[in-house]
């Protein structure tokens, strides 16, 4: 069984820096201690943000939550990642369908969006998670040598398939 903390583990600047998981994320540097202290502040300090720990028999595996809320327009991006010993075991689908029903269920929002990098196998989960592609952002980010594209991807709260 999956659930949601509102506690993020110690370890979860490690996790977020491990290259299976920092290669699909924005920030392209290590994130260090006093930039990881920072975002615990400022998870806690600004309401746009609310992010959780994903907790899997008595244990964290991963993080996720919301950023960019905007409850005037009713959307928020959605933030996931498993950490890389927990990966591929089915933990990410039960935690992202959770916070999508605490987002339009809790927080009344009516689309929640997020940005997936091309080549990411996340992606097709999301998709069949029920989430529809939005646009494509070509050669949005720098990695590797090359640029690559984002794939912009949504739901709008009556198109949940599990309720």
């Amino acid at each position: 069984m999956i659930s949601l903390t509102a506690d993020i583990h110690p370890n979860a600047r490690e996790w977020r820096n491990h290259i299976i998981v920092s290669r699909w994320c924005r920030q392209f540097t290590l994130i260090s201690e006093s930039e990881h202290a920072e975002w615990l502040k400022k998870i806690h300090s600004d309401p746009k943000i609310k992010m959780f720990g994903i907790g899997h028999s008595g244990e964290q595996v991963g993080v996720c939550g919301f950023t960019s809320i905007d409850l005037i327009n009713r959307n928020a991006e959605f933030s996931l990642y498993i950490n890389a010993e927990n990966q591929d075991l089915g933990y990410g689908a039960p935690a992202l369908m959770q916070l999508i029903d605490h987002g339009f269920d809790d927080f009344g929002l009516k689309r929640i969006w997020g940005e997936v990098f091309d080549g990411n196998p996340a992606l097709k989960k999301f998709l069949d998670l029920g989430f529809r592609p939005e646009g494509v952002l070509r050669s949005s980010y720098f990695r590797d040598g090359k640029y690559i594209k984002s794939h912009i991807i949504g739901m709008l709260s009556d198109e949940r398939s599990w309720c």
